[in-house]
């Protein structure tokens, strides 16, 4: 649903004061002769009244040249602030999103559908970011700078620092044990320190557990951890003696503060010497798996995470799994999308530094799956990493909605026309399997794109992303206390037209809006935004497999 802003003129409100000057110094005028005219005796009172209802004219013309302006300047300053007005709530925001979702009806209900999983999981310990830098006894440093790896105690600060800066979400691999263990020492020492499932896959199998999906996961699982997931799961056993690895999960708060330094939102900072994981161990577990049962049971869709844990050593990794993803079952056209001979592919990104490893994903994996997930900082990193030269880093941690989609048409472009996939025959062919969705969520807005002609359909793009957003605000504060922090008018570039702009509004009632630019459709839902939010590891993952399961299995 294409919604273009309307342009106020003040040309018609001007004409009419002009007009109703002139028709109030005429009549004026004309009584002034009139009462001449009549009654000469009476000429005296007659003048004084004239005076009167010339004085009074006068008033009303300066009254109305006074305020008009004034009014059409508050108008005009509204509209093209993109404020929100009273008008416009929460309630009626959330009710759009949850009708359009067909929420009531789809929530909780997979349908009896299978989901395989893989290949991140571990022990999320979660703490306050501040108390532990305390705890350790760090000091904030001015003009950090950020570690693609962790070594010292000192890297560790400076790159945490960095990122609560800005308020970004980052994770970072600390390659010394000795390191990774003191600080996981310096934790006992907290008040408070909770462990959960972790891990991108094991948050995503609970999710789908949770909306009553069939879960195959295959990952790391010791026994604390196994405790911890849905009993419905089926996790794939990958070996009988292995320990549960531990991520430490350093969150705060909005407008927690770090020395001189203060946040604008609620994030986290993840470290890890998960050696298990950095391998990426359990890949080969899956893949068989899936093999060995496809003729008992059919896996509905695929859903992998965890490659941003690789280093630079492990880039075989990348290949080899390449080559697996070629074996899953794959056939073109809307009405195979969810058939025996057909498993959607979805890859949630996460953070990932190494130019070398997110080059190599973008080479070799993303143009084997169907449906992409990312963040802001995780778009400006694969955007830069593929050549994009429009944007800077700077302008990924709160990015304008155009910025996004400069960066999602890039990545289209460079994965289609690096793989081959603009290859004339290879489109007429459409043999193989090629991304066509792109799922980017941020704190006040979500976006889904999708290739027109593709499998996705535009109904179900609609719902996929209005339910991303219901998850983002449910899982972090369940709807209490939000608000809505993007102006509900924007504009974008429109490619079609070099120079132009499409201009929108955002409708409280139906709030997805939805274009059509270089051959993809775009579908944006704004986010109500939990200005205390419970929750904040993991949502991307939730956020993610909301979206995607309300594209596949409950369309």
């Amino acid at each position: 649903m294409i919604k273009e802003s309307n342009t106020l003129s003040s040309r018609p409100i001007k004409n009419r004061l002009q007009t109703n000057a002139n028709d109030i110094d005429h009549n004026n005028d004309n009584d002034n002769n009139n009462n001449i005219d009549k009654n000469n005796s009476n000429n005296n009172s007659n003048n004084n009244k004239t005076k009167s209802y010339i004085q009074i004219g006068a008033i009303l013309i300066l009254f109305s040249l006074f305020f008009y302006p004034l009014i059409l300047y508050l108008d005009l300053s509204f509209v093209f602030s993109g404020g929100v007005g009273v008008d416009v709530t929460a309630n009626s925001i959330q009710t759009g999103l949850k009708k359009i979702a067909h929420w009531s009806k789809n929530n909780g209900n997979c349908g009896n559908h299978r989901v395989a999983v893989g290949y991140n999981t571990n022990l999320d310990l979660v703490v306050n970011a501040v108390d532990l830098l305390h705890a350790l006894g760090l000091s904030p440093t001015q003009n950090p700078t950020p570690s693609d790896e962790i070594h010292t105690l000192s890297q560790f600060e400076q790159t945490f620092t960095y990122y609560f800066d800005s308020g970004s979400a980052a994770e970072r691999f600390i390659t010394e044990k000795d390191v990774f263990d003191q600080i996981i020492k310096a934790t006992d020492s907290l008040n408070r320190q909770e462990y959960l499932t972790g891990g991108n896959a094991g948050i995503i199998a609970n999710r789908l557990a949770r909306e009553g999906c069939r879960v195959d996961l295959s990952g790391v699982v010791g026994s604390k951890l196994k405790n911890l997931l849905n009993d419905s799961i089926n996790v794939i056993e990958y070996n009988a003696d292995t320990r549960d690895e531990i991520h430490l999960i350093m969150e705060y708060q909005t407008n927690s503060t770090w020395g001189a330094y203060s946040t604008h939102r609620a994030n986290r900072f993840i470290v890890s010497n998960d050696v298990s994981n950095a391998n990426i161990v359990t890949m080969e577990q899956l893949h068989r798996h899936l093999q060995q049962n496809s003729k008992q049971h059919k896996t509905d869709l695929l859903i992998i995470s965890g490659l941003h844990l690789l280093g630079d050593q492990q880039l075989h990794r990348i290949e080899e799994m390449s080559k697996l993803l070629d074996i899953i079952p794959y056939q073109s056209g809307k009405e195979s999308l969810l058939s025996v001979s057909n498993i959607p592919i979805h890859f949630e990104l996460a953070s990932i530094t190494s130019s070398n490893i997110i080059g190599a994903i973008a080479k070799s994996i993303l143009p084997k799956v169907d449906s992409l997930g990312f963040n802001e900082q995780e778009l400006g990193f694969l955007y830069l990493a593929t050549g994009g030269t429009e944007h800077t880093m700077s302008e990924f941690r709160a990015p304008s909605i155009n910025t996004v989609i400069n960066a999602i048409i890039h990545v289209f472009k460079h994965i289609t026309k690096s793989s081959g996939q603009d290859d004339p025959m290879s489109m007429m062919l459409d043999d193989k399997r090629k991304l066509t969705r792109i799922h980017f969520h941020y704190l006040t807005y979500h976006i889904v794109a999708i290739q027109k002609e593709s499998s996705w359909s535009t109904k179900s793009a609609i719902m996929s992303v209005a339910a991303s957003s219901i998850e983002a605000s449910e899982q972090a504060c369940g709807f209490r206390d939000v608000e809505l922090r993007i102006p509900l008018k924007f504009e974008v570039d429109y490619r079609y037209t070099p120079g132009s702009k499409l201009k929108f509004a955002i409708d409280e009632t139906f709030p997805i809006t939805s274009w059509q630019d270089e051959g993809l459709e775009f579908h944006l839902a704004p986010v109500l935004v939990c200005k205390s939010p419970e929750r904040t590891v993991g949502l991307g993952d939730s956020i993610s497999t909301t979206g995607f399961i309300y594209q596949t299995i409950k369309n």
